[in-house]
């Protein structure tokens, strides 16, 4: 076996590489819904705002497959530091999860943000748009 030791990669044009078979973060967004505003992002072409708590972020590059990925995804309500309705006394605070109604795809994430018990017979809960969503996706690229 080798060992190949490095202090720098690039590509062959002299700009950074795209690991495409390592499982390493392929692409996130920090998205504020509140301000409709991409505060930060890598590996993404787009993001659609599809109403309160769904939002749809495209990747520069297709994944190998639509279902063997990794969505790692995080909510915190930073214009009032969590005092809000999403994270009351009686709320599970606020969640970033792959929305199931939507057919998974190689370019695309639908997800939704929401606070609290989303299930009908617990409907203290609602989908919500917070300031900072942060959502990663771990996988192969096409």
């Amino acid at each position: 076996m080798s060992t190949l030791k490095v202090d720098t990669l690039q590509s062959t044009g002299g700009g950074a590489t795209t690991f495409t078979k390592q499982q390493a973060i392929k692409t996130w967004v920090n998205y504020d819904a509140a301000d409709q505003a991409t505060r930060g992002s890598f590996g993404q072409s787009s993001l659609a705002d599809n109403g309160t708590g769904d939002f749809t972020t495209s990747h520069s590059n297709n994944f190998a497959s639509a279902e063997d990925k990794c969505v790692v995804g995080m909510s915190w309500d930073t214009t009032d530091d969590a005092s809000s309705v999403a994270t009351g006394v009686f709320r599970a605070g606020v969640n970033v999860y792959q929305k199931g109604d939507t057919a998974q795809s190689t370019s695309a994430l639908n997800f939704q943000v929401a606070y609290g018990s989303r299930a009908s017979t617990n409907s203290d809960g609602a989908a919500y748009d917070v300031d900072g969503n942060y959502v990663s996706i771990l996988g192969d690229l096409a």
